[in-house]
């Protein structure tokens, strides 16, 4: 037993020590598997995180290349120096043609790169393809191809490809090469917009040393004499409160805002905006509806509209622009209210002086806020209303010499077909004075304006049609209740020189070149005639009196601008009804231009669709321009718009009032109208957002 139970002891230790010792090896060995095994995995699994990350970083470096390359041809296409045609009318076939010489315009343009790797481009079948350009990512890049559309040569497909690393991302969009002016009106001189002047487009002015650049007047603040006080405290208020020139409180602005409530201004309409009209709304609005009705515009003691041409222009704004478009809600429908969109200027003003020169020539106790009045609404979100120092990029080129009116001509005359004369009908025929029916009238131009500039003998040609005739040049004449047909072209002598014979665009040597005789002295009074006149003999100074005009009036292009010896003047009810070409109704280059009634705005009502070029141009009485005002000449003090007082020169025409009103004038841009051919700026390249796609 004692031998059985000691062997069985020993037996027992022994197998229970060794059994110790073998468990805790092999649980450690096995912990150590596992945390070895986790520890490589974590490893494995946090390289792959890192590895994820860094595509899809580059993923995303490479998207943002080719937005940023999107964007950056968008730029280029804007500031390159782009092609020039003088055809008014891009077609398909058009466009084609000018695919070998936008290709040569980029390449030009990124000829001036930094990165000499990233000036190159190839051209690979019909697809110019640029090389890689560095993003401010160093690792990223992107590369541009631009294709023009197979079955439409306007319309270019913009791929921009970005790369960074591996990872590659391409977006799209077409662009489409056009050709528009853009501007509702753009000029050499000062621009002037009188009362019942309302403006939808961009304004622009390339003078830098003529001031004011742009003088608009209220147009709310004769009414009545308490919206006068308000406006003119209004006017004050944003002088010393607001920063701009746009005569609007932003009610974002939380600061103007509160300074303008304290004042005790606030938004009437709803619009986002503390302006002018706010002051008119709740001046007129009776009822509280946030309109203006005509009853309620109704001077209780004359019982009419305080101002029917302002009711009538307001209520006209954003009509439609082509036939078949949309009609607005509230068009003319007899009430003023938000569906009508005022403001003064629909646009940005483009100037080319500095707002520091402005100042430094304003009359003593005046800012730039006293010479633009009005609310100034840009057309594009966050642009600035009044736009300083532009650059040659953001107004084409107005130079004459970039006009050809030889189109035109070509379809007046003999030359367009065979010569018909009858007592009230010429067709296709050069007049002369022998065709005037009217005798001889002598006249003052301007006609009635107080400060005229030379008397002229001219014959009448009264009740008469005249079918794509063309006026020689010193034929001066007189038109009366006459209706011109198809296309009308008045002759110039083009070569205008100095004193020493030598050919001049110097708008003083046209003034002295208008002014010199053949006998005798020139005088303001002295009667002109070809005997005695050179002026008179090389140019063509006409006036229209209730005349209907059919069709467009061309010239011929001078070197410079002459003044009253290159002046047309049209007065009484004379009617533009253009049936002809609805790309111009005016493109005379170097002409001055006097549309309306200097003693009653309103019986001048005028309807001018496409362009209206000119050397210069007052507009005054009751009217639509459908399309853009440009002026080339650089001779005029000012272009004006709307009526200003019975003075060629007058500013203040709150006293006193015309007989007949004061007119209206909507101007507006219209970007569905074609240029004439003979235009000679550059094409636009413009994006076309609704096709912009993610991928190539």
């Amino acid at each position: 037993m004692i031998y059985a139970g000691r062997l069985h002891h020993v037996k027992y230790g022994s197998c229970r020590a060794a059994a110790r010792r073998g468990a805790a090896a092999a649980l450690a060995m096995m912990y150590l598997v596992i945390f070895t095994s986790l520890t490589a995995a974590m490893f494995a699994m946090s390289a792959i995180n890192v590895q994820v990350a860094d595509n899809l970083a580059d993923v995303a470096r490479a998207r943002a290349a080719a937005e940023s390359g999107m964007r950056w041809m968008q730029y280029r296409f804007l500031k390159m120096n782009r092609p020039r045609t003088a055809v008014g009318n891009i077609t398909p076939a058009v466009a084609a043609s000018l695919w070998p010489a936008i290709r040569t315009a980029i390449a030009d343009d990124l000829a001036g790169m930094l990165d000499p790797a990233e000036r190159p481009v190839t051209l690979v079948g019909n697809t110019l393809k640029t090389s890689l350009i560095a993003t401010g990512d160093s690792n990223a890049k992107f590369a541009i191809s631009i294709t023009p559309d197979d079955s439409d040569a306007r319309r270019l497909r913009v791929v921009s490809t970005g790369t960074c690393g591996a990872a590659t991302r391409s977006v799209s969009m077409y662009f489409l090469i056009d050709k528009k002016v853009k501007f509702a009106i753009a000029g050499k001189v000062p621009i002037q917009l009188g009362r019942n002047v309302v403006v939808e487009g961009p304004v622009a002015t390339v003078t830098t040393t003529k001031y004011p650049p742009l003088f608009s007047l209220s147009d709310f603040r004769s009414l009545t004499a308490s919206l006068r006080a308000k406006v003119d405290a209004f006017q004050s208020f944003c002088e010393t409160r607001h920063v701009g020139y746009d005569n609007r409180i932003d009610v974002r602005n939380t600061e103007e805002c509160a300074a303008a409530q304290a004042a005790g201004y606030y938004d009437a309409n709803g619009d986002g905006y503390i302006d002018e009209y706010d002051l008119f709304l709740r001046e007129f609005d009776a009822d509280g509806d946030g309109a203006v009705t005509r009853e309620e515009f109704t001077d209780p003691t004359t019982g009419r509209l305080y101002d029917a041409e302002l009711f009538n222009a307001i209520d006209s704004l954003g009509g439609p622009l082509f036939e078949g478009d949309v009609v607005r809600v509230g068009y003319q429908d007899g009430r003023i209210d938000n569906n009508d969109g005022y403001a003064k200027i629909r646009g940005q003003i483009l100037l080319a002086t500095t707002e520091a020169a402005w100042k430094s020539k304003l009359p003593s106790g005046q800012t730039i806020q006293d010479q633009i009045k009005g609310p100034i609404s840009p057309s594009v979100d966050g642009a600035p209303p009044v736009k300083f120092a532009i650059t040659p990029a953001d107004v084409f080129d107005l130079s004459p010499a970039n006009f050809d009116t030889s189109s035109f001509r070509a379809r007046t005359g003999p030359e367009n077909g065979p010569t018909v004369r009858t007592p009230t009908l010429i067709e296709n025929a050069v007049l002369s004075a022998a065709d005037a029916n009217g005798g001889t009238v002598d006249e003052r131009t301007p006609y009635g304006s107080t400060s005229y500039q030379a008397t002229y003998r001219r014959p009448v040609f009264r009740n008469m049609t005249f079918r794509n005739c063309r006026i020689p040049k010193g034929l001066n004449a007189l038109f009366d209740n006459c209706v011109f047909e198809g296309v009308t072209f008045v002759e110039l002598e083009t070569n205008v020189t100095n004193s020493s014979g030598q050919t001049t665009t110097n708008p003083n040597d046209g003034m002295t070149y208008s002014k010199r005789m053949k006998s005798g002295s020139f005088s303001a009074s002295t009667v002109l005639t070809s005997s005695n006149s050179w002026g008179y003999v090389l140019g063509n100074n006409l006036r229209f009196n209730d005349c209907t005009i059919r069709g467009p009036l061309a010239a011929s292009v001078r070197t410079a601008y002459t003044h009253f010896s290159d002046s047309w003047e049209f007065t009484g009810a004379t009617y533009f009804d253009n049936r002809v070409d609805q790309t111009a109704t005016i493109v005379a280059p170097q002409t001055n231009i006097e549309m309306g009634s200097f003693t009653d705005p309103a019986a001048a009502p005028s309807t001018l669709v496409g362009v209206v070029v000119a050397g210069n141009i007052d507009i005054r009485g009751s009217g639509l321009v459908d399309g853009s005002i440009i002026v080339t000449g650089d001779g005029a003090g000012n272009t004006t718009m709307g009526w200003f007082g019975p003075s060629d020169s007058s500013t203040d025409p709150s006293s006193p009032m015309p007989e007949g009103g004061w007119g209206k004038l909507n101007i507006r841009y219209n970007p569905y109208r074609a240029l004439p051919d003979g235009i000679n700026v550059a094409i636009d390249i413009l994006p076309d957002v609704s096709t912009y796609t993610e991928g190539s």
